[in-house]
């Protein structure tokens, strides 16, 4: 069951269209896992429809602007059929897990691999804003470390121990620098990652790391 959501601000945003796009993708793979807060989507992307079909039309508006508009509604749509797509698949670490549609086209990522971590940077980033693909072994765990920024982990897949909290396929996980935590999995994750900063490791040996961080998200 899914315990970590987006905030509804959050998901009006992306309704919007008014999230940088890392975050836009996250909330879209959330919503794809969390029939809920798609449900949520659906219901601002209605209001906010009706409220610009509400809207009055520019005073000087182009003649014959209405009549064109008109015209093209009242085209017949063409027939759709449905083409049933195979769930696309990322195999790593001889696990295999199904990605959301829209991460589909990251099915053979390159990794870079520190220990128990495998992490791919993603082609999205937006304005500081980076995201990845980052896959934790199983009994693997990622260093302590706190934030600079804000870091939004989406779990796709497996299971993930921060803290005292548990986590599963779908939560949808908000840290900043308010926190410092060292996640963990027993049997293997498959997370998406976004981060508008880089990490800062807090503990042991792994604070050496924290002059290259800025190469690691």
């Amino acid at each position: 069951m899914i315990k970590s959501h987006p905030t509804e601000q959050m998901l009006r945003a992306f309704a919007a269209n008014e999230l940088p796009l890392p975050l836009a993708v996250g909330v879209s793979a959330h919503c794809e896992l969390c029939p809920e807060c798609a449900a949520r989507v659906t219901m601002w992307e209605a209001q906010l429809a009706e409220a610009l079909e509400a809207a009055p039309l520019p005073d000087q508006a182009e003649p014959g602007l209405d009549a064109m508009l008109a015209m093209i509604v009242q085209q017949p749509l063409p027939e759709l059929v449905a083409v049933p797509q195979p769930s696309p698949q990322l195999e790593v670490a001889g696990q295999h897990y199904r990605l959301p549609r829209v991460l589909a086209r990251y099915q053979s990522p390159k990794w870079r691999h520190f220990g128990p971590v495998r992490q791919h940077s993603l082609p999205l980033g937006e304005l500081g804003v980076r995201a990845s693909l980052l896959h934790i072994d199983a009994g693997g765990a990622i260093p302590e470390h706190t934030h600079q920024g804000y870091e939004l982990t989406l779990l796709l897949a497996g299971s993930m121990q921060d803290g005292e909290q548990h986590y599963g396929a779908g939560d949808f996980i908000w840290r900043d620098s308010r926190h410092a935590h060292s996640p963990q999995t027993i049997d293997g994750c498959l997370c998406y990652t976004v981060q508008d900063a880089p990490i800062q490791f807090t503990k042991g040996l792994s604070r050496l790391l924290n002059g290259i961080s800025g190469h690691l998200y």
